[in-house]
């Protein structure tokens, strides 16, 4: 493949200096660069993996690998209002770092090693390799098993907490994450709305022919009319019983796992992709995950087991850092009642690119789903698919019994 431009020898030069503590005195000896990750993997970026060869000052060869995350110009606009080069510069530099700091050394994510903006739309990150450590992505079709979501929402619980005494300590290093990814409103239309707009109308054509689902296909189709009203509404933080710095787009593709290697029973997990981080409810992080990331059985007869396995490691964390007000159980229940509607917004909009089972011959990506023709394709291609039928049905079903689609419709913009 064809190596960017921009990795020149001022930008390893950079990089081997904040990353892998060189001097500036060495001498490539070879460099391959390939692409990180698998097609339908990274929606707003291209990932390259660079491993490099060099001789140092001490005339040591050294061989290192990092990766580059590489926001291009199709993606720009969209990068450039939800901020997301920016909130993940602030994340994996300042915010993970402290956060790690707090937990005496526990890692939730990649080392920050480099950015720069090498064109006018063109954002460059190098970071870490995690793959390196025996990090590897679990299976995003398959959906997580009960001990994969087990570990996930552990290590959530702590970064969880760890937030809440970091904003005790410095209130204004939220500052920067007061929207995620469902920031927007009717007269400033979102990243969702603007690339997903016909998930829901799609949803309720299929939801129309099944069988059994005639009341809940009424009820939705009501929703059509104050549908984005609606969402923006529900998934405002003015809502908030309390706070911690969420993730914000938690679900599996997001996540990197170590195994053992006896078992190969998964043993910790690193999270990535921190550009959606937003101070908000961790009612967010969790209705989002149970609503795309575990397998159906899991989802269903396990959820109030995994936001129980949630809560006690946040508030285990809380109490190791000796923070006094310790949220209880019950104000997280509460939460997650008043987050249910984001949580099926979760699967309208996310679970069918989790589930998605081929890709559109028009396109497919952010790119695919900026381009009308291809996103009308990719789509239906997602709505339709086998895999998403059989997980939004129970949903849907939940959904009605708690009487989520009952809810009255917001007639003005949300106040984010």
């Amino acid at each position: 493949m064809k190596v960017p431009k921009y990795l020149d020898r001022d930008f390893l030069r950079t990089v081997l200096r904040n990353g892998f503590n060189t001097t500036d005195d060495f001498d490539i000896v070879a460099m391959k660069v390939e692409i990180g990750t698998s097609p339908g993997d990274n929606y707003t970026s291209t990932i390259y993996r660079v491993f490099l060869t060099f001789v140092d000052s001490g005339n040591c060869e050294r061989n290192i690998q990092f990766l580059v995350k590489h926001l291009t110009e199709q993606v720009a606009t969209l990068v450039d209002f939800m901020d997301l080069f920016e909130k993940e510069i602030i994340m994996l530099k300042e915010i993970v770092p402290r956060l790690q700091r707090r937990m005496n050394g526990a890692k939730f994510s990649a080392r920050y090693y480099y950015h720069c903006r090498p064109g006018p739309q063109t954002k460059v990150l190098a970071m870490e390799d995690l793959k390196e450590l025996q990090y590897q992505m679990a299976q995003r079709r398959e959906g997580l098993d009960f001990e994969h979501c087990r570990i996930a929402l552990r290590k959530l619980g702590q970064m969880h907490a760890a937030s809440m005494a970091l904003v005790d300590e410095d209130p204004s290093l939220m500052d920067k994450f007061n929207f995620g990814m469902f920031h927007g409103s009717v007269s400033n239309p979102g990243q969702i709305q603007l690339c997903l707009p016909l998930s829901f109308p799609l949803l309720c054509e299929r939801v129309k022919m099944w069988k059994g689902f005639e009341g809940i296909y009424r009820k939705l189709n009501r929703m059509k009319e104050n549908f984005w009203p609606m969402m923006y509404e529900s998934t405002s933080r003015k809502h908030d019983g309390y706070r911690v710095l969420t993730h914000g787009d938690f679900w599996t593709n997001n996540f990197l796992y170590k195994y053992n290697e006896t078992s190969g029973k998964p043993i910790d997990v690193l999270f990535v992709d921190l550009q959606h981080s937003c101070y908000t409810s961790p009612a967010n992080d969790l209705q989002y995950f149970l609503s795309i990331s575990p397998q159906n059985h899991v989802r269903e007869q396990h959820r109030e087991e995994l936001v129980r396995i949630y809560y006690e490691s946040f508030a285990a964390t809380l109490y190791e850092l000796n923070y006094s007000k310790i949220p209880t159980f019950a104000q997280l229940q509460d939460e997650m009642r008043k987050k249910e509607m984001l949580g099926f917004f979760a699967a309208v909009f996310v679970l069918p690119i989790a589930l998605m089972e081929e890709q559109s011959s028009q396109g497919s990506g952010l790119d695919g789903l900026m381009d009308e023709e291809a996103r009308k394709e990719m789509t239906w291609l997602m709505i339709s698919g086998k895999s998403y039928t059989e997980a939004i049905k129970p949903i849907l079903k939940r959904c009605d019994n708690l009487g989520v689609f009952d809810l009255q419709p917001y007639q003005g913009d949300s106040n984010y």
